[in-house]
């Protein structure tokens, strides 16, 4: 009993004829019937008959239909590996991320990595972005993507910059500073400031707070729910703002220095460079960004 000849005898199933069946394998009805022929002798009973210009399963055939479904879900499955194994695709990958980009992007992201390398495991940590160079100095994870800091000691480490995000002060529309048509420092002092929080040297600790009246957070998408409930002010980047900007709930503060830029990076660990899908997983997140006119 051969692969193909089940493969036969399921898309004939599937499609109630040979000739059909053979439309959908691209094979010729000379090979998918020579193929359903050899199968019926090798088992030595018949699986389907006849009837007018359709082919009905007969009561052994039907009895055998999930098992032959669970047996060539077996062979794909023992094609992907071997596949995976030929392409160097990593069997384990540990991922770190902060959340600057929309949920939805990451989920798209993982899923169509799923449909290319379908052997991949995956394990993704979400922290602050001023964790992200320990873990991956300390080989807890294999790559880290986010809004790294400037200043990071690389060693044996590969830093890949995929783009460049706007980031904002912003605040609630109704809130104070969004009505003022002129931002100063001291207005910015007056006022809360929401921030971000991460682990340093097994401290928590505030991403250099502009104020002393604060709150941190180590997560940019509970700082923008908590802008967005009018209690301060904080810097977000573009791709977790831009519709609560265009709807107007967030405002960019007046300020001088309201608008910056950040870059966007892979910091990838020495075994992990130019694997093929932590180079998958950087090249789609390029795409992303190119089709983002306005980050």
């Amino acid at each position: 009993m051969r692969i193909a000849q089940i493969k036969s005898f399921l898309a004939i199933v599937d499609t109630g004829s040979v000739a059909a069946a053979a439309r959908a394998l691209g094979q010729s009805r000379t090979t998918v019937s020579t193929s359903l022929s050899a199968l019926e002798d090798e088992l030595g009973v018949t699986l389907f008959q006849r009837s007018g210009n359709r082919l009905e399963l007969s009561p052994v055939g039907g009895a055998i239909v999930t098992d032959c479904r669970r047996l060539q879900q077996v062979a794909d499955q023992i094609q992907s590996r071997c596949l995976h194994h030929l392409t160097g695709a990593e069997s384990q990958l540990r991922i770190a991320r902060d959340d600057s980009l929309p949920e939805a992007v990451w989920r798209d992201l993982l899923r169509r990595m799923k449909t290319q390398f379908p052997q991949t495991s995956v394990s993704v940590y979400v922290a602050a972005p001023q964790e992200l160079p320990r873990l991956v100095e300390r080989q807890a994870v294999d790559v880290a993507y986010g809004l790294l800091p400037q200043s990071m000691s690389l060693g044996y480490h590969h830093l890949r910059e995929i783009a460049d995000v706007r980031m904002h002060t912003v605040a609630a529309s109704e809130h104070p500073l969004a009505r003022l048509p002129r931002v100063t420092q001291d207005d910015l002092v007056l006022h809360t400031q929401i921030t971000l929080a991460y682990l340093g040297d097994s401290n928590l600790r505030a991403a250099s707070p502009e104020t002393a009246n604060y709150l941190a957070f180590t997560q940019f998408e509970i700082m923008r729910d908590v802008v967005m409930e009018e209690t301060g002010w904080g810097d977000l980047p573009l791709p977790l703002i831009a519709e609560h900007l265009a709807s107007g709930r967030l405002r960019v503060i007046r300020h001088p220095e309201a608008t910056w830029w950040m870059t966007f990076s892979a910091l990838e660990a020495d075994q992990a460079h130019g694997r093929p899908v932590v180079t998958w997983l950087g090249n789609a997140l390029e795409t992303w960004f190119t089709g983002q006119a306005d980050c």
